[in-house]
């Protein structure tokens, strides 16, 4: 075996897919499913289970991964042995995120934290599972995520098959966002009955886990959806319609259109947003700084009506 097929397999795991991964690295697909066979034919193995949503990793594939990420950061602790002007002071590191501004704002934050030193920065946004399955395949040191009440054990239960740990920051009642000319926003509290003729807005589209939903909300029961996969989308549309959505009710000023406010919700579940990691990930000093600018952050822009 080959450091390069290795890269291969590593790339694969970003992208779920041979073609992307191959694309990513400016080499043919026929290339990289070769190196694959070839890896699985001389260690006796099935690397990669091919389905109609891509390829995914088996559990042998899953620790073929490990070592193979593994091997390739020796290689790049020889390179910088041997090349420390280069690499000397780069903060290097990836961080995936559901659609939150806080998240943001502190990556903003941790910029200007960084100011004169180099660094290579990868911020990642996406649904829960899909933030889950960057942390475990490592593509992200950390994952900043919520657990509500109704799927809190099901994600809890995530975690330790996973090998992942879970630290809550804040613990918060959801909250109903909409725009401020919005026929409900004249109501100190709204209760789901009260939604019902409004589209609902939601980044859950494609998610195998849609019963559960960080909004923790019965789609079954909504009449108009309208599936986002774009933050920016999220908030010109719930500033410009009577749209709504349901969420934390943190409202991040500079990273919000200042149109949308938050209104608590009936009935509403308890939210735990905090992050997640690997358990055997120790934090550098750079991303303990990120989570107190998070902290920060959730803090400064949680509703004061809780």
């Amino acid at each position: 075996m080959t450091l390069q097929q290795y890269r291969y397999i590593v790339e694969i795991s970003k992208h779920n897919s041979i073609s992307k991964a191959a694309a990513a690295l400016y080499v043919t697909q026929p290339t990289i499913s070769k190196a694959v066979q070839e890896m699985e034919n001389e260690l006796g193995i099935t690397i990669l289970d091919r389905t109609n949503k891509g390829v995914v990793f088996t559990k042998q594939g899953m620790e073929l991964l490990f070592y193979a990420k593994m091997l390739l950061e020796q290689e790049e602790s020889v390179v910088y042995h041997f090349n420390k002007q280069k690499t000397m002071n780069l903060t290097k590191f990836s961080i995936s995120s559901q659609h939150y501004g806080f998240a943001i704002e502190a990556a903003s934050n941790l910029m200007n934290y960084l100011d004169g030193r180099k660094y290579q920065l990868t911020i990642r946004e996406g649904k829960a599972t899909e933030v889950i399955s960057d942390v475990c395949a490592n593509r992200s040191i950390l994952g900043v995520l919520s657990l509500t009440d109704l799927n809190k054990d099901f994600f809890e239960h995530c975690f330790i098959s996973n090998s992942l740990i879970f630290t809550p920051l804040v613990s918060l009642r959801q909250h109903v966002f909409l725009r401020k000319e919005h026929p409900l926003a004249h109501l100190k509290s709204i209760t789901l009955e009260q939604l019902m003729d409004y589209p609902y807005l939601t980044y859950q589209q494609n998610d195998v886990l849609l019963h559960f939903a960080e909004e923790a909300i019965n789609l079954d029961n909504i009449n108009k959806i309208l599936y986002l996969e774009d933050r920016g989308a999220m908030n010109n549309i719930l500033s410009n319609t009577n749209g709504y959505n349901i969420g934390t009710g943190c409202i991040v000023k500079n990273y919000m259109n200042p149109n949308i406010i938050s209104i608590p919700l009936e009935g509403s579940n308890l939210i735990q947003v905090g992050f997640v990691k690997r358990d055997d990930i120790f934090l550098s000093e750079e991303l303990l700084t990120y989570i107190d600018f998070l902290t920060k952050s959730l803090i400064e822009s949680a509703p004061k009506n809780l």
